[in-house]
């Protein structure tokens, strides 16, 4: 099994699950949150071959960690105000810089792992883990909470959320996506719609707005019952299936406005597509050679895993292709 792990996100969910716990109030405390949050993210989540904690491990034969690096040129230039949300959000530009640069240090590190890291200037790791994904030809796990990554669930394709610790199949890919009325009435909705649902509904985390009076719920109602397409060709059969007129929708699908809207966010969120225009990674990918020496002075200088090193250790070197070095194995038998 290949195992995809989306570094960005795996950085700055540990960095801000560590910022309270560690005080991180001065640089040096938010540098040290930074980049042991990034690395025990990546390193648990390799270790359990991205299973839950305190489930029985999986056992991952490659794993990829993909980072952004820089600003998403390319979708800015379809629109201009992509992601610019968190650049003016003083708490993301007053942290970024941590976050960033426990990331050149984690990929310097990786040098000495196992692990292939993928990293383009401009470039998001979406787009990068997507291809990866793509080139594999066996079962793929991508690790991110990204909800993206949920286009390409299908029965080769997994995805884990190391916050919610849910992994999402084929089996319970309707259970895990649909969204709820007040009540907690489900809307499930076909999977090979899901890009269309976020197309639709827009997604505020990148400052995508969706096609207007479409919510989540009434994006999950209108796919449920037909392809998008349908709706643009045939206006009022919106106020038919949702039981309602909704007149922000009726007026967006009778001017045009809902179709272009669909198109462009379609155009944004597609990983498939950003997939393939990285039909080689060769020039962003950078292969670790396992070192264990080396890996052990990081990790313990670092003080990183402390209590699991000697297990962490030895998942590394079966990743490598190598048994546990007489030295680990010493210390297992003690």
């Amino acid at each position: 099994m290949l195992l995809v792990i989306d570094g960005n996100n795996v950085a700055w969910a540990g960095f801000h699950a560590l910022c309270r716990p560690m005080n991180a109030d001065t640089p040096e405390k938010l540098r040290r949150a930074a980049l042991l949050g990034l690395a025990q993210g990546v390193l648990g989540l390799t270790t359990r071959g991205g299973e839950a904690p305190g489930t029985t491990p999986g056992e991952a034969a490659e794993v990829v960690v993909a980072f952004d690096h820089g600003r998403p040129l390319r979708r800015r230039q379809i629109f201009p105000a992509y992601q610019t949300g968190r650049e003016r959000n003083p708490s993301f530009m007053e942290y970024e810089e941590y976050v960033v640069g426990a990331i050149d240090r984690f990929v310097e590190m990786a040098r000495l792992l196992p692990v292939t890291v993928l990293r383009g200037t401009n470039t998001e790791a979406d787009d990068l883990a997507a291809a990866a994904t793509g080139q594999h030809a066996g079962p793929v796990r991508i690790a991110s909470t990204d909800r993206d990554f949920l286009q390409l669930v299908d029965e080769r394709v997994t995805v884990y959320s190391p916050v919610k610790k849910l992994l999402v199949t084929v089996a319970n890919f309707a259970d895990a996506t649909a969204p709820s009325d007040s009540g907690g009435t489900a809307a499930p909705f076909p999977r090979e719609r899901y890009l269309d649902y976020r197309a639709a509904s827009g997604d505020a985390s990148d400052d995508l707005p969706g096609i207007p009076g479409v919510g989540t719920l009434t994006a999950a109602r209108l796919l449920a019952q037909r392809p998008i397409e349908a709706y643009f060709a045939a206006p009022r059969l919106a106020a038919q299936v949702l039981g309602r007129r909704q007149a922000k929708l009726e007026a967006a699908l009778a001017s045009g406005e809902a179709r272009e809207v669909f198109e462009r966010n379609r155009d944004l969120m597609d990983l498939r597509a950003a997939a393939e225009r990285f039909p080689s990674l060769d020039e962003y990918r950078a292969v670790g050679r396992w070192d264990e020496r080396g890996a052990r002075a990081w990790l313990e200088d670092e003080r990183i895993a402390r209590t699991e090193l000697e297990s962490t250790v030895r998942v590394l070197a079966r990743l490598a292709g190598e048994g546990p070095s007489p030295a680990a194995q010493g210390r297992m038998d003690l």
